[in-house]
């Protein structure tokens, strides 16, 4: 009987590939200004549709690790190596795609985080909000895209996503071997 490929090694080519992938979409919204100024004002059929394309993204690569996997081992995946090898690819996903923004945005363009923070902080005053409640927001915000925070919740987002995805992903693409063969 042949040795099982490695789950790992699949699951770094993909999470590499997809990583890159996203990490350069994700620099190309920013590079060009393709995020909206006032979140409030975003498009939400754009926003909605750019949502589903990265689901479906995902979706594809995590076919394509599963589905290579399975025909590297002679046709046949469980449906626990099928969740592994997703979540696995989430997590190198999320650490390439993080580690890609994270040089971005602070070495190549490092205004990004006051960008969003001056159009933000605009924004909520246009609404009428006072200064204290304006404070407390952006004190929040200010955590929330800070680079640490951000390159931690990219990294986890990927495992998460990966992982539940991964749950349907597997169960379709799962093909146990016979048990008289």
């Amino acid at each position: 009987m042949d040795q099982t490929p490695s789950t790992a090694r699949i699951a770094l080519k993909w999470g590499i590939i997809s990583g890159i992938i996203t990490g350069i979409i994700s620099i190309g919204y920013q590079a060009f200004n393709l995020m909206p100024d006032d979140p409030m004002k975003a498009n939400m059929g754009m926003g909605l549709l750019a949502n589903f394309l990265q689901i479906g993204f995902t979706v594809l690569v995590l076919v394509m690790a599963t589905r290579e996997f399975r025909s590297w081992n002679e046709g046949y995946i469980t449906y626990g190596q099928g969740v592994g090898i997703t979540a696995l690819t989430g997590a190198v996903w999320g650490v390439v795609s993080a580690g890609i923004i994270l040089i971005y945005t602070q070495f190549i363009d490092n205004s990004a985080q006051e960008r969003t923070l001056r159009a933000l902080r605009n924004a909520y005053e246009e609404r009428g909000m006072n200064d204290e409640q304006i404070d407390t927001a952006m004190r929040f915000v200010t955590m929330m895209t800070n680079p640490g925070f951000s390159f931690v919740m990219t990294i986890f987002t990927g495992v998460v996503v990966g992982t539940l995805l991964g749950l349907i992903v597997a169960a379709v693409v799962k093909k146990d071997r016979p048990v008289f063969s």
